[in-house]
């Protein structure tokens, strides 16, 4: 087996300890680490976040979400999967004109964000050309991607257009890939119905040595529907070029419990996927928000692989 064979099938085995990707994502081809869904909320949304994306996470859902943002917001989130791999993420969202004195809206000429996702392991017993059962040693893997972020409402409008740049780096062993790819997206907003359409990982091949893998991009299309501040509703068709497509439904209820405290509970489904037995597809989450800080957890069904947690947090600077 090729390094470039291993480190695919590394992320693809990432992808398949959350229980997020189905039988049709065996083989994909390079970035799959690119497609894991950062933050408990839309995890626990069955990852049909792209139609809301109303907070820093829309960095990696739909870029065009961050027009919207009115604040500056800090995101961050973790999960442990199995075999001592883990998944990391941190993001910062800034209106352009956030520490301007000037009498406009601080989005008005648009917002920024900075994200930083980090997949790692690991302790991978190392084997020469011969097989035996005694390893001669570990090695470890690691996958990175920056990304810049920005988005604008179209004429101060409902509608707004997005776009993100990643520098990803990709390691293995002795061995390294870099490469450049894109996302691109718009999202309008009504009075109770948002709906969004982009695309993720829009070029780029990442080049072990002499063998190169092309980023596989996903096409996207989702929707929600809002209830005041207390029920979402919410909907994702993700269609990746090379694989089936999925759908992500996802169930929130938020309500007040004091001036300054509120909590959400969760729930949601995706198509596709596999290994986890009568729950496969599943998620369930709950969150807490007090003032400006919001905590959230959500857990998935891995089947074999074990059961996923995502812990995330969300903090939006000058808001009481």
């Amino acid at each position: 087996m090729t390094r470039a064979s291993i480190a695919a099938a590394l992320l693809v085995a990432a992808l398949a300890a959350d229980g997020r990707a189905g039988d049709s994502a065996k083989g994909t081809s390079a970035g799959a680490f690119l497609r894991l869904a950062p933050g408990a909320r839309g995890a626990a949304l069955g990852e049909a976040f792209a139609g809301v994306a109303d907070d820093a996470y829309a960095a990696w859902y739909n870029p065009a979400g961050l027009a919207f943002l009115e604040t500056v917001e800090a995101a961050g989130a973790h999960e442990s999967r199995f075999e001592s791999m883990s998944y990391d993420v941190a993001i910062i969202a800034a209106p352009v004109l956030a520490w301007s004195d000037r009498p406009r809206r601080a989005n008005a000429y648009g917002v920024m964000a900075l994200a930083v996702y980090s997949l790692s392991t690991k302790d991978i017993a190392r084997r020469g050309l011969v097989e035996t059962d005694a390893p001669s040693g570990t090695f470890g893997a690691s996958d990175r991607a920056v990304a810049v972020s920005y988005a604008k409402r179209v004429i101060d409008g409902p509608l707004s257009l997005g776009a993100t740049v990643k520098v990803v780096d990709s390691v293995l062993d002795s061995s390294r890939a870099e490469t450049v790819t894109w996302d691109g997206a718009c999202l309008w907003r009504g009075p109770r119905t948002w709906v969004a359409a982009g695309v993720r990982g829009l070029g780029g091949s990442l080049r072990y040595k002499s063998e190169a893998d092309a980023v596989s991009p996903v096409y996207y299309a989702g929707a929600s529907l809002h209830s005041g501040q207390t029920w979402l509703l919410s909907s994702e068709l993700d269609v990746p070029a090379r694989e089936a497509a999925s759908l992500g439904l996802g169930l929130e209820h938020r309500w007040q419990a004091a001036p300054d405290f509120s909590a959400s509970l969760r729930a949601g489904y995706r198509t596709g996927r596999s290994d986890s037995g009568v729950l496969a597809g599943a998620s369930l989450g709950l969150a807490a928000t007090w003032r400006a800080l919001e905590v959230d957890v959500a857990w998935s069904p891995g089947g074999a692989l074990a059961d996923v947690f995502t812990y995330s947090v969300l903090v939006r600077f000058g808001q009481r």
